[in-house]
């Protein structure tokens, strides 16, 4: 490795020109790179729905769900399908393995095996429709509202927004919510039709006859074509209410004379939205794959700002939600820790080498973040809070070469070797042992890059900037810091009478030196009882790991609130838009509620995905989700305590779920078991007996389970006989009750671009009254005359299922609950006994789901491949050394990070999430380049009739000050993400500065013994 610092020595002139490269390079890579405030998760779901309006749920499970997910299930790629099955509707989702990222040809050939399927479900389904569009994230959403505008004028003016934003050049796409559709309505009593002998077939074709858009053939006249327009189609609603129908008397009466015609919107309102207490229509905007965040926030901004001057008079459009501020704070925090960072790290190698070794040391390091910046742009990793913090965790790693090369130097010039001669010995020494440390590291990161889970693709930038930060460290290392210190150190000549031999002596007549000295002397005198206290301590960690809580990752620290609303099963969505508008209400009262910048709701719908890691509600009428930003994080607590009591005091009846945005799949805190078997009263009789479990636990709150609670249902079951002698079908039975209720779509209506459908019903005073239905009257096409419903159905009421949840094609109920004060490992901790203790049915078994779930596959995903690269450590090891007891001493010291990382997760309460066990991969890079580094020097200072122990002595002594350095430098360049990096980054620094700190202490000593120990029989002169 001399040989490349030989040639930066040899070529000044081209090694300034790459370094000054590297600069200019690398800050204009920062300021073009793309940032955003989390790494991108590539979302493998689709789903699939289906409806047939009036089916049960267990029909609609049997003739519809089953067959969709049967041939979902052909497909190899599929991981999990989870289905909903209601009245009338079915929704499949489907979710791919983590290792397939080219997502197209799978859902095209999703799409294919539903267009294939659609012939075989039953005659009157719709669907299935396949949405793969649910990775969308929207960057920033606006809502649109105008008190004294309609609905429809709302409408008009956000689609011409809509095409405004989806002509800049940033975005990707526009998304409308909100947005309720037009209908005519023609309402009147059923009596009124009954007296006159009208059948509501009759009005259909008296409308559908006149409202014509057809040709009128054309006329050849002198060789030029005429076309012939005849008029038909309704121009005005006015010309609805002229339209005429003959009675049976032969009489003639106007649509206006039975039916009250008005213009309105659909009833009930379609997944309305509310923003600060008003409707609105709300515009979801999705930013262009690759784009700087900070650019698409430019032009939006300064597009948005100037159309505002061109909405009409009382319309606003204000933001909603808006990443790029998110992003901002979180590169600007970062970035700040990273600065902190090298601050740190250079004074501390000024203190340990002085001012010019130390500054020579601390140039590589922004040379080294300068190339991993490159680096990033090559590999397409953006600027974000993983990417940069990274970089601050690697710089405890990358300056480790710096220091150990740089160090050597300078011992040898101090020790008055010829400057030359010092900078090419050093790499020439350390160059490969070095190279093998970073190599290991590397190796040790590698589980994370190969994890095929959705935790480790969040996380994966981290291994890809360690690896970035570790090579350009080690080739910087080797060729520009010899050539550094030729061009800036100062050769020291030996006194007159000085050996080098009595200089280096010198250096080790320091007082911490002969105390270290001498702990060497008594622990390798005493190897047995020095091991004994190791290994005891060892044993102690893992019990003490014991008591260390365990979560997946932390929560989001945005001022923001989230609050699902769930009404009971089978409420109108009226009736929970007047539930969801009087909380909005509620929320906008600056005396209660003074830190609520602004709050949107999204009735029967989870509006858009604004945070990659939400996913949204599917749509339930009797759901609603609620998004309140606060003015800071700190208001995040108190306003969940009191949307917590608003709701127990204001809405008893809905179940309101309060939680904080979260980073990881699930939503951390809630324990969720999953019941699986073939019936759904033993499942329902399960789900009670696991809820009363749940109840034992004091605190528990948030109990539910996932098939919400039956609804009665009211059977219209047609006698045939009677309806054959009656001469009325089933067809006409079913159009009867959905136009008395529900309306039937007798012709369409068109305003410009616009298809407003007509719909005939009962008027609202009628079809509100359920005893009402024996009163309808069908119909009869065959006779002309009307019969009363009772006359060919018998009408009776059921309770049924409301939903029923199926997991793996198989029926699964999950009960959910949490205690605020409990990680989901503690509280599950407390009701796992009696869950084990359940007697379950033959056929009928329990799984974890939810955080706990998706924590176990995480590690399992990161340990999948941990062998692997264990294997190739190995490997690296045994070419280094070409011995197999080196790299036996090497991975002995591995689990010595233990004993410091379980006490310092102990101490300060910190939880070992999936971050903190990145933090003990990284611990073991760094014990490994220790080993390595001591290990390499100690085979240096076996020399024949030399005792072994006065070479490990010494060899130990020789790398005392830089390992020291290099841990100190971690462990202080840490200090800043610790303190200030968020709650996110936390137990990883406890884990790595605590584990560190008591590792570093063991191996000084542990390697050391170990070696002494495997090699105390052999010759001097043995070195493999």
């Amino acid at each position: 490795m001399g040989s490349l610092a030989q040639y930066a020595i040899a070529n000044a002139r081209f090694t300034v020109f790459v370094l000054v490269a590297i600069v200019f390079a690398g800050l204009s890579v920062y300021m073009s790179l793309p940032s955003q405030e989390d790494p991108e998760i590539t979302i493998r779901t689709a789903g699939v729905t289906a409806s047939f309006p009036g089916m049960s749920a267990e029909r609609v499970e049997q003739l519809i769900t089953k067959p969709i997910e049967e041939a979902i299930k052909e497909m190899e790629e599929v991981d999990e399908i989870t289905s909903k099955s209601m009245t009338g509707f079915s929704i499949v989702t489907v979710t791919l393995h983590d290792r397939y990222f080219d997502l197209d040809p799978i859902w095209t050939t999703l799409r294919n095996k539903m267009t294939d399927l659609k012939g075989s479900l039953p005659e009157g389904t719709s669907g299935p429709v396949v949405d793969d569009d649910q990775g969308v994230v929207s960057s920033a959403t606006f809502a649109l509202t105008g008190p004294d505008y309609s609905l429809a004028e709302l409408r008009t003016i956000a689609r011409h927004v809509r095409d405004l934003m989806g002509s800049l050049t940033l975005v990707s796409q526009v998304d409308i919510y909100g947005v309720q559709e037009e209908r005519i309505w023609l309402q009147t009593e059923p009596e009124v039709l009954n007296q006159l002998g009208i059948a509501p077939a009759n009005v259909i074709a008296a409308l559908t006859g006149q409202n014509i858009i057809l040709p009128g053939g054309t006329i050849l006249a002198d060789g030029i074509q005429i076309p012939i327009e005849p008029s038909g189609n309704f121009e005005t609603v006015e010309e609805i209410r002229n339209v005429p129908l003959d009675t049976p008397e032969g009489g003639l009466v106007y649509l206006r004379d039975i039916f009250e015609i008005t213009r309105g919107y659909v009833d009930p309102l379609k997944k309305p939205v509310l923003f600060n207490g008003q409707p609105a229509i709300v515009l979801a905007v999705s930013m262009s794959d690759g784009t700087n965040i900070s650019d698409f926030s430019d032009e939006l901004l300064s597009a948005v700002d100037m159309w505002r001057h061109e909405l009409p008079l009382g319309v606003s459009l204000d933001l909603s939600t808006y990443q790029p501020p998110f992003v901002e704070e979180s590169i600007e925090d970062a970035t700040s820790n990273l600065l902190q960072t090298i601050a740190t790290v250079l004074v501390v190698v000024i203190l340990f080498l002085g001012l010019r070794t130390g500054v020579i040391v601390g140039s590589i390091v922004p040379l080294t973040i300068l190339s991993v910046l490159i680096g990033m742009m090559v590999w397409s990793i953006p600027l974000h809070r993983i990417s940069i913090a990274a970089i601050v965790i690697a710089l405890g790693l990358l300056v480790d070469n710096a220091i150990v090369i740089a160090e050597n130097i300078k011992r040898r010039i101090d020790s008055g070797v010829e400057r030359l001669e010092a900078c090419l010995a050093a790499p020439a020494e350390l160059g490969m042992p070095l190279l093998t440390s970073s190599l290991t590291t590397i190796f040790a990161f590698l589980p994370l890059y190969l994890a095929e889970n959705v935790v480790g693709e969040f996380v994966r930038s981290l291994s890809q900037v360690m690896i970035l930060a570790l090579l350009s460290s080690w080739v910087l290392s080797i060729a520009a810091t010899p050539a550094l210190c030729y061009w800036f150190l100062k050769e020291t000549p030996l006194a007159p009478g000085d050996t080098l031999k009595a200089v280096e002596a010198r250096v080790y007549e320091g007082r911490l030196y002969v105390i270290y000295r001498r702990f060497l002397t008594l622990i390798l005198s005493h190897k047995s009882i020095f091991a004994g206290c190791v290994l005891g301590l060892f044993a102690l960690s893992v019990y003490g790991m014991g008591f260390v809580t365990s979560r997946l990752m932390p929560e989001s620290d945005r001022a923001q609130v989230l609050v699902y609303i769930d009404m009971p099963a089978g409420t109108d969505v009226s009736e929970t838009y007047r539930v969801s508008r009087n909380f909005s209400n509620w929320l906008m009262d600056k005396d209660l509620n003074p830190t609520v910048e602004n709050q949107v709701i999204y009735v029967g719908d989870g509006g858009p995905r604004f945070f990659l890691a939400l996913s949204p509600l599917d749509a339930f009428p009797h759901k609603a989700f609620a998004l309140i930003n606060l003015e800071s994080v700190d208001e995040v607590a108190p306003m969940m305590e009191r949307v917590n009591r608003y709701f127990i005091s204001q809405v008893p009846d809905a179940w309101a779920r309060v939680e904080k945005l979260f980073l990881g799949p699930s939503a951390p805190g809630n324990v969720e078991i999953r019941i699986l078997g073939p019936s759904i009263h033993e499942i329902q009789k399960i789900g009670a007996q696991v809820e009363a479990i749940y109840r034992t636990v004091p605190g528990v709150e948030g109990l539910r389970s996932d098939w919400d609670n039956p609804v009665f249902k009211v059977k219209v079951e047609i006698d045939q006989d009677r309806a054959r002698r009656a001469g009325v079908t089933s067809e006409e039975v079913a159009n009867a009750l959905s136009a008395y209720f529900d309306g039937l779509v007798a012709t369409n209506y068109r305003e410009g671009d616009t298809v407003i459908p007509v719909m005939v019903r009962a008027d609202e005073g009628t079809r509100g009254a359920l005893d009402m239905l024996r009163s309808i009257t069908v119909f009869s096409a065959q006779r002309g005359v009307g019969v009363p419903i009772v006359q060919v159905a018998d009408i009776d009421g059921e309770v049924e299922p409301y939903l029923i949840q199926r997991y793996g094609q198989e029926r699964a109920m999950t009960i959910s609950g949490r205690d605020p004060n409990l990680q989901a490992s503690e509280f599950y901790a407390l009701i796992k006994p009696a869950i084990d203790a359940l007697e379950l049915p033959f056929g009928y078994r329990l799984q974890l789901d939810g955080e706990l779930e998706s924590s176990g596959e995480a590690n399992s995903a990161l340990f999948q491949y941990l062998p692997h690269c264990l294997a190739l450590i190995g490997i690296i090891l045994v070419w280094q050394f070409n011995s197999y007891r080196r790299p036996l001493i090497v991975i002995l010291t591995i689990p010595l990070v233990l004993i410091g990382a379980s006490a310092g997760l102990l101490l300060t309460g910190a939880f070992l999430d999936f971050i903190g066990m990145l933090g003990l991969l990284s611990l073991a890079g760094v014990i490994i380049n220790n080993g390595i580094v001591l290990i390499d020097r100690v085979d240096e200072e076996r020399t024949p009739g030399r005792d072994i122990d006065e070479a490990v002595i010494a060899a130990a002594m020789a790398r005392a000050r830089p390992i020291i350095m290099t841990t100190l430098t971690t462990i202080l360049g840490l200090c800043p993400l610790m303190l200030f990096g968020g709650e996110l980054w936390f137990s990883m620094t406890i884990v790595i500065i605590f584990g560190l700190a008591v590792g570093t202490v063991f191996t000084l000593g542990f390697v050391p013994v170990l070696y002494s120990s495997f090699f105390k029989s052999l010759p001097a002169l043995q070195r493999r």
